[in-house]
Order: structure tokens, then sequence, then C-alpha cells
């Protein structure tokens, strides 16, 4: 899925006579020759401003995360004759060296690439380290480090298996993901126990970053026989879930479950969602009357209800990509169940490596139904909004390894945006007026580009470098457009080009507004 095009509302593309077609030159690098049309204004931009309280932790013995203040287009990191552009105020640099300090410089950069000075930093790996937070876990934490990592016998994906690939990440690799969506059901069940040290008598955690500013991250805690059916948009009877985004975190429960008066002091974190490119941990705690969600051990949101099963199964869904790094559990030690769930679309025959089967059918008002079928019941018919449900023998694999083709590191970014507003406010699809001025934004989000164009009814009538110091950002820029210029009564189409610093094809956008 190519996540750098989009292109905005075409539609009865009249062009129009343009007039803005002298352009007036300016200096900029070698590359691309600054360009701008009569009639078009260039709004200036600020210089970046230098960075500031840079703040040093580690989810990883050999990994830094580093985070700072800031409200630039996008920063511009080195280390270890390193460089590396990112787009928010944080970045993760794995495969260090825990004993040696490493000195990291942060720059911000403006949409026309020019760096400001730099935020210096220096840590060392294991000096920030905290490898505490899976002492209450069961066993060892789960690492999504390769295809092994999604053994049926531990884990039922609902993806495409084609939007599921392997990225570096220091001296390994990770699970990436690329889809619209993706689900991974855990063959592991959370028994919940006695309270713990913390209160919690349970809990989920999961490591995860998000891939773009769409990102979305939930894991759930499904009562059974939930955890057989597919993921759906609607929340499951008794099922709880840790919801994330880039805009932050949040508990959802079914509304039925019993609600208490607990109060829960919320920590003061700068960020509570996900981070493009940067992992950070969320637990997901049970107290006996709330549900409790910390992100990196700090304490973002909660909900007062109590969960009244004793036993539920997690699920991790992602939506619009992201990169799945580890998952573990908490509570009354329980073992893997290896698990395969078909569905009944076509006849099906009743494995003979099975301990138990059982027939699921959903019904209306979430209304489920199981029955329980003899292990020697051969062949069983096709059945609507039915699932076989097979649980195997311990040593069974229920199912191949899903093939995990590799991919390049790096930020993902989304494609680019063009806007237009006239200036008495007055914004598509409605026509704009005839008179004054209109206000083109152009919001770039690709990384690593020299330059780019806006082209008005195929006329040229901006050229603008965007690598002034170094390699463009995402950013945005603005243009006012004399509709003098324009005929009245009749469609303009605007077209942005995105120029890569590889000089491969452009990167488009377009959108049609109307004049009176």
């Amino acid at each position: 899925m190519d996540r750098r095009t989009l292109a905005g509302g075409l539609g009865g593309l009249a062009l129009v006579v343009a007039a803005v077609v002298a352009l007036r030159s300016g200096d900029a690098p070698d590359t691309l020759r600054k360009e701008v049309a009569d009639g078009v204004e260039v709004v200036a931009l600020q210089d970046p401003v230098k960075p500031a309280n840079p703040r040093a932790q580690a989810l990883d013995a050999d990994a830094l995360q580093i985070a700072w203040n800031g409200s630039a287009s996008a920063y511009e990191v080195r280390w270890n004759g390193n460089q590396q552009l990112v787009p928010t105020p944080e970045v993760e640099l794995p495969g260090l060296d825990p004993e040696q300090e490493t000195q990291v410089e942060i720059r911000a950069v403006s949409a026309v690439g020019k760096r400001s000075e730099p935020l210096k930093i220096a840590a060392k790996p294991k000096d920030v380290y905290d490898g505490k937070w899976d002492d209450q876990l069961v066993g060892q934490p789960h690492r999504f480090g390769g295809p092994e990592a999604l053994d049926p016998r531990k884990w039922r994906v609902e993806a495409d298996p084609d939007c599921l690939g392997l990225r570096p990440f220091g001296p390994g690799r990770r699970i990436d993901v690329d889809c619209p969506m993706a689900a991974f059901q855990s063959n592991t069940p959370i028994r919940f126990g006695m309270p713990a040290n913390d209160g919690a008598t349970g809990r989920a955690i999961i490591s995860v970053a998000g891939a773009v500013e769409s990102s979305h991250v939930r894991l759930t805690l499904l009562p059974d026989p939930w955890q057989y059916l597919p993921e759906t948009e609607a929340q499951p009877r008794g099922a709880v879930s840790l919801d994330i985004t880039t805009q932050g975190t949040r508990i959802v429960a079914d509304p039925a479950l019993p609600r208490t008066g607990k109060q829960v002091t919320l920590g003061d974190a700068p960020m509570t969602g996900l981070v493009a490119g940067v992992r950070h941990r969320w637990e997901m705690r049970v107290l006996p009357d709330a549900v409790v969600a910390l992100r990196d051990g700090i304490v973002v949101a909660y909900e007062p209800v109590v969960i009244t099963e004793r036993v539920v199964h997690p699920r991790i869904r992602i939506d619009g990509g992201g990169f799945l790094d580890a998952f573990g559990v908490g509570g009354v030690p329980e073992r893997v169940v290896p698990t395969e769930v078909v569905p009944l679309d076509r006849d099906v025959e009743v494995p003979r490596d099975v301990v138990a089967a059982k027939l699921v059918k959903a019904g209306q008002d979430d209304q489920v139904t199981i029955t329980d079928v003899p292990l020697d019941a051969g062949r069983i018919a096709a059945q609507e909004q039915a699932r076989l449900v097979v649980i195997r023998k311990p040593e069974s694999r229920p199912g191949a390894l899903p093939r995990l083709v590799d991919r390049p590191g790096g930020i993902k970014t989304g494609g680019p945006r063009l806007h237009v507003m006239h200036e008495d406010g007055a914004k598509p699809p409605q026509p704009l007026p005839g008179r004054g001025r209109v206000l083109v934004t152009a919001e770039l989000n690709g990384i690593g580009h020299r330059g780019i164009e806006l082209e008005l009814d195929g006329r040229r009538i901006v050229a603008l470098p965007t690598n002034e110091q170094g390699p463009g950002v995402p950013g945005r820029h603005e243009f006012w457009l004399d509709t003098s210029t324009l005929a009245s009564a009749s469609d303009a189409r605007l077209k942005l080009s995105v120029l890569p610093a590889d000089g491969g094809e452009p990167v488009i956008a377009e959108t049609v507004f109307e004049l009176e």
C-alpha cells in the first residue's frame, strides 16, 4: 500500500484562462530554481527554533528514546555518524552499545529545509533502562521478532498476508503491519488471581509504534466465546479495550459492566498516544474495581468498571499500520491452547489430532451459541454465520508460519494535501467569490524531497526549493492567489507536485474549486 499519494476531490475540470504566467526568480539551491508567478504571494515562514528540554529513556538495554520540546515541521537527529529526519519531537535509536555514551544532536527543520542550532544530549542505554517492567508477567515477554513470533499455536491472525512484513530494528527485526486492519488473537488466556503489589489481579502489556498519523491500536480483553468470532467494529459484550491513537489513550468498556466509584490519579505525561516510528509500552492493568492504562509506567487513563469474567482472551487490533514489538500477560499462569477457527462457508473435516471441537454460531442481539462436536464427527457441513473451533494437542501446529517479506526501515508518511479558502472564509465545495484573494495551503508529509511545484490549470505558478540546508521534511506552505487573474464563473484546478530528492516520480495531490 502506497501511503504517499493522495488525490483531492476531482470532478468537472473546465479549464480557465490563466493570466498568471509571468514568473519571477529568486535565489535558491541549484537543484530547483525558485519561481513565483505574478498574482501569487508566498507566505513567509519563520526560521526554525532550537529545540529544548531533552529527555532520554530506554525500553531495551541497547536502545535509546530521546524526546524534546518543539513545534517545528520536523527534526534532524544526528548520532554516531548517523542522521535521521523525524516528523515528531521524539526518536528511537536501536542497536546501541549499552555501556557506551551516545552523543545526540537535534535540529529543528523548517518546511524549506532550514536547520536550527543543535540541541545536545548524551546518555548510556544501561543508565536509563529499567527491566523491572516484566517482573509481574507470566513467563517471558513475547517478542514479535520474526515469522516464528506468529506461530499459529500462539496466535490466530486475521489480516491479508501480503500486508504483513518484517522491518529492521537494531540487530534484529520486528513485525511490520501495513494493513487497513489486522487482528492478532492470542491463544494464551489471562486468568485473574489475587491482587499483586500494585493491586492488579491481571494485566496485558503491549509494546508498539505507530506508522502514520492515522494509526490506531486496540488491545481488547475478550470473555469467552468472543475470542472465536471475527473482529468487528462493535464492542463485544463484557469486553474492555485499551484504545490507542496518535491523539491519546483511553479505556473503552462494555456499558453493561458494573461501574464503581474508583478514582485514579493520572500521571504527568507530555504525550499519551502513539508516535510514528517510536515504540512505547502500554499496560492494561486490571484492578478489582477499575481498569487502568499506563504508558511507559505512567498512568494515562482509567475506567471504573469491574470485569466480571475470571478468564479473558487478549486480542490486538491495528488499523492504519504499525510496528509490533512485544506482548506479555500477568495473572495466574495459564498454558497456551493451540486453537484453529475455521469458517464454515464450506464443508470442513475435523482433524485427527484434536482434543476438543466446538461449533460456534453468532445470532441476533449479540447471542452466541456453542455446541460440542464429537471428535469422530468426520465432515461438518457448511453453515451460515458459523465457525468450527478446533483445539489441538499441545505439540500440534494448527497451520503454517506466515511468509513475511523483509521491508526497509524508516518512518512511513502520508501523502500531500491541498486546501483552498477565500480570504472571507468561504471554502469549497461552495463557489468562492471572484474578487479578493484565495489562500492555497499545501501540506507535505513526505521526508527527503527537494522541492514542490504548484500548477493552476496546467500552468506552473510556483516552484519552491525545500532543501535549503538539507533534504526537505513535512511542512506547511501557504500561497495567496489573486482571483482577478482568474476567469469568473468557472472551475479552477490546482495540482501540487512534491519532487523527491532521488529524482524519482513526483508525488501528486490535486483539488478543484469554483469561482462565482
